[in-house]
């Protein structure tokens, strides 16, 4: 399994002054070098190196130390710019990391005619990423149904609410956002989301992959995870510890055990688990979870001080709280910690 950085964003402070002038500097270089460069909410979209991997954003006022500032961001996907595809999540190593960051040099140093340097940016934000081919587009469909039935997870809240977003599809995705840590988690269909881009040439390499991303959306988040304040040694640091950033968060969210039709769970339980009370425990937390419509609410309602020995056992019979519905015509889904080798 690659454990991998897909996106990073990085992000230069300027003053206003600065900011207008580099603004009428990209027009100018789009009309010379023939790429797109467009306004839309306030906000300056520069495909100058699109092509390359990066997309930079130039953005409005923003207060900073007791003045407005403007922002350019660098959004860099690592697989692209080191000349590969979306598909293909970067395997870092040390020789490739340091190729990594001699191209994102050299990109800087060009947009800016060398006025400024990597060093001169703050990593912003970081998405750890992995594909997890799970066989076809019905079993990527009935793994998503599954993890929205988690519903509130600890620290985690519904990222959207599809009757607020009715640009959001349930079908395509699951999305939580941390209550206080800045960490992002999203699972969502790679082929529909290629299909909605209308990228019809690489529809066939994504079917079957869920692709799961654990995003650090915050300075604060990322210092979390690196002791390093030069940019180029957090990339450089954070590449190296893809795997351990992404399960921390993903062990949090995603319950232990193969995902069952409830009759199936409630007969492995009560052949396996002899003690009365905690089977019975175990059984009332499959019924409640489909009525809470959340795995958090549902413990909450177990009231169970012991509820971590309780979601132990499930994990030693390799069997989630979370069972498939009725109306889903997939019997049995593998436990997804066992892609994650």
């Amino acid at each position: 399994m690659v454990y991998s950085i897909h996106t990073f964003e990085m992000t230069l402070f300027l003053k206003k002054e600065r900011f207008d002038e580099l603004i009428s500097e990209a027009f100018e270089k789009a009309k010379e070098k023939k790429h797109r460069v467009y306004e839309k909410d306030n906000v300056y979209y520069d495909n100058y190196f699109a092509k390359k991997g990066i997309y930079i954003e130039l953005h409005g006022d923003f207060y900073k130390k007791k003045n407005f500032m403007k922002k350019v961001k660098f959004i860099v996907n690592p697989s692209m710019l080191l000349g590969g595809d979306d598909l293909d999540l970067w395997k870092p190593n040390k020789s490739n990391i340091s190729e990594l960051l001699e191209k994102l040099e050299t990109c800087v140093e060009k947009y800016f005619d060398s006025e400024y340097e990597l060093k001169d940016f703050i990593l912003t934000r970081v998405d750890f990423t992995v594909n997890i081919q799970v066989g076809s587009k019905k079993n990527v469909s009935a793994y998503i149904e599954i993890l929205h039935k988690l519903g509130r997870v600890k620290g985690f809240t519904q990222k959207f609410d599809d009757n607020e977003n009715n640009w959001y599809d349930k079908k395509l995705s699951f999305d939580l956002t941390g209550n206080s840590n800045d960490i992002d988690f999203t699972a969502y269909d790679k082929q529909g989301a290629i299909e909605n881009k209308k990228d019809f040439n690489r529809i066939e390499a994504a079917k079957g992959i869920l692709r799961i991303e654990v995003r650090l959306t915050k300075p604060k988040a990322i210092k979390k995870y690196t002791n390093e304040t030069n940019i180029s040694k957090q990339i450089r640091d954070l590449s190296k510890k893809s795997m351990d950033i992404f399960l921390e968060t993903f062990a949090r969210i995603v319950p232990h055990g193969d995902f069952y039709k409830k009759k199936q769970a409630i007969e492995i339980i009560e052949e396996n688990v002899n003690m009365k009370k905690q089977r019975e425990k175990m059984l009332c937390l499959l019924e409640l979870i489909p009525k809470k419509k959340s795995i958090l609410l549902a413990q909450k309602e177990l009231n169970d001080r012991n509820i971590d020995k309780i979601m132990g056992t499930f994990a030693e019979l390799n069997v989630s709280p979370v069972t498939i519905s009725k109306r889903l015509n997939v019997k049995h889904l593998k436990n997804l910690f066992a892609y994650l080798v």
